[in-house]
């Protein structure tokens, strides 16, 4: 199976097929439907490369991230996604927060 991510960062490409996900809307539902354990589990795999996959992420022109690059990129949003209940809310759903159903993102270029 081809590496989905950096080579310095492959041993992170089995969280990559579930995490690594494009849009804001998916890494929100994505930590919606996660039980506890599973946010727990990504949050703590992820947290020791969390400093060097930024660091490293910051080599690249944004915008312009090669595809393992930006597949890293989009598993270091679904870290911050998930602290949320981690380290804050201990749910996979935010207490007092409006249900998700109620809300379309629209992604624009802020160039256009």
């Amino acid at each position: 199976m081809p590496e989905l991510l950096p080579a310095r960062f492959a041993a992170l490409d089995c969280l990559a097929h579930g995490w690594a996900l494009e849009d804001a809307d998916a890494r929100l539902r994505k930590r919606m439907q996660s039980s506890m354990a599973e946010l727990e589990a990504f949050y703590h795999a992820m947290l020791p490369h969390l400093e060097a996959a930024l660091l490293y992420l910051d080599e690249f022109e944004f915008g312009k991230l090669p595809t393992p690059e930006r597949r890293l990129h989009w598993l270091t949003l679904a870290v911050a996604e998930a602290a949320l209940s981690v380290e804050i809310y201990r749910s996979p759903t935010l207490p007092m927060a409006p249900d998700v159903s109620r809300f379309q993102i629209i992604h624009t270029n802020m160039d256009d």
